[in-house]
């Protein structure tokens, strides 16, 4: 059950400065800066909930598979800088926007009542949902985004990159843990479904919260996002995603079949404090 050997899970600690950023981060592609801006604002609340689903498996597993519960640790202290480093990013975005606060106090009363009033089981479920997107997502940013991140803002850029070559590093924690409580295909994918709904509704609406007040204040057109080169990226960029969603939800898939994630490595190579 454990992560295999050649899979390797490094605990980075980045320093980004974001007080002057642009929230509209990628000009060549306006959308998607406010689909990944929506998304971050989960992230100070669903990683502290994901670590602290992974602490009650650690407690339950013992020392039954002392593999695991390494690479258990790994995997919290990993997400443990990916939300505190996400948390100084939405402090720009609050600054930035209006209503912000309402957003987070919603999304962080979702994960308070899953960990209170649902199973053990229901939690990994979720947990090893979310690891599934967050690999497809890896794979999207480093091998099918490079026309939407021309131009982007390179600190926002590097947090993004950072966080996501190192939930592709992680890829195989949550199914793990999951698969070690007897976690059936069925349950994964019901599980997949589930979080996914509710993390693509909530970065929706909150994108499209930023964008409205955007909209109004004339800092962006409201038509600008849906030039044609834009609407092929989107086409592409979902086909692209769409198909290792798929091949991640079928029976018998385990994440050591996706092997390294070059362009990942590259750019964690590349940085100073990697």
């Amino acid at each position: 059950m454990a992560v295999a050997p050649e899979i390797e899970i490094t605990v980075r600690r980045p320093e980004i400065d974001f007080a002057d950023v642009d929230p509209i981060w990628t000009p060549a592609h306006p959308d998607l800066a406010y689909r990944l801006n929506g998304g971050s604002l989960t992230l100070p609340y669903l990683e502290p909930y994901l670590i602290r689903v992974m602490r009650r498996a650690r407690e339950e597993l013992g020392d039954r598979d002392p593999v695991l519960v390494r690479d258990l640790d790994l995997f919290n202290a990993q997400e443990d800088h990916h939300y505190k480093l996400h948390s100084r990013y939405n402090a720009m975005l609050r600054e930035r926007y209006t209503g912000i606060e309402a957003f987070e106090a919603e999304i962080e009363a979702d994960f308070a009542r899953m960990l209170n009033e649902e199973s053990l089981a229901f939690n990994l479920g979720y947990a090893a949902g979310f690891e599934t997107t967050g690999m497809v997502m890896a794979q999207l940013f480093f091998l099918g985004a490079d026309s939407s991140l021309e131009g982007a803002d390179p600190r926002v850029r590097s947090l993004w990159g950072w966080h996501l070559a190192e939930e592709y590093e992680h890829r195989c924690v949550a199914f793990d843990v999951f698969r070690a409580y007897g976690g059936s295909w069925w349950q994964r994918i019901r599980m997949f479904a589930y979080q996914y709904r509710h993390l693509n509704d909530f970065g929706q609406r909150a994108a499209r919260h930023m964008r409205d007040q955007d909209e109004r204040a004339g800092r962006i057109s409201r038509l600008g996002s849906r030039a044609p080169e834009q609407r092929k990226m989107e086409r592409r960029q979902a086909r692209f995603a769409a198909f290792r969603t798929v091949a991640a939800l079928l029976p018998g898939h385990d994440p050591r079949r996706h092997g390294p994630l070059v362009p990942a490595e590259r750019f964690l190579g590349e940085l100073e404090w990697s």
